[in-house]
């Protein structure tokens, strides 16, 4: 009797918490001009923009934690793109990034503008445009 109750609770609780989560956003759609052109519309908001990659860096932090960033081109018009981990792009690929974009975002003493983080904690993601 008790190990039924046990498993009772168990399985309460699980539906408790599997009720909770949320479904990802849904990505808005836009370009990196629309981006750089009207910031406020996008902040804190998922995105799902297209370019080229400039300027790749794959780094490592000093505690360890591997990452990369870039510059998204597209018609001349740039963001930067953060995610961790490295990514398995090279220059100039044609990619699509999908990430939270931030108008600006402090990280210790940094301040980053107009950037989207990709990382797959935060739902997004950079793939190869096919």
């Amino acid at each position: 009797m008790r190990a039924l109750t046990i498993l009772a609770t168990i399985a309460l609780l699980c539906v408790g918490i599997l009720a909770q989560q949320k479904p990802a956003p849904t990505p808005i759609k836009t370009t990196v001009a629309a981006l750089i052109e009207n910031p406020d519309k996008f902040h804190r908001k998922m995105v799902q923009v297209e370019g080229e990659v400039d300027d790749l860096k794959k780094k490592t932090s000093r505690i360890g934690n591997p990452y990369t960033t870039f510059k998204l081109d597209s018609g001349g018009k740039q963001v930067v793109v953060f995610s961790y981990g490295h990514l398995n792009i090279r220059e100039d690929d044609a990619v699509v990034v999908v990430g939270k974009f931030y108008k600006e975002r402090r990280v210790g003493r940094s301040t980053f503008k107009n950037e989207i983080d990709a990382s797959q904690k935060e739902g997004g993601s950079v793939r190869k445009k096919e």
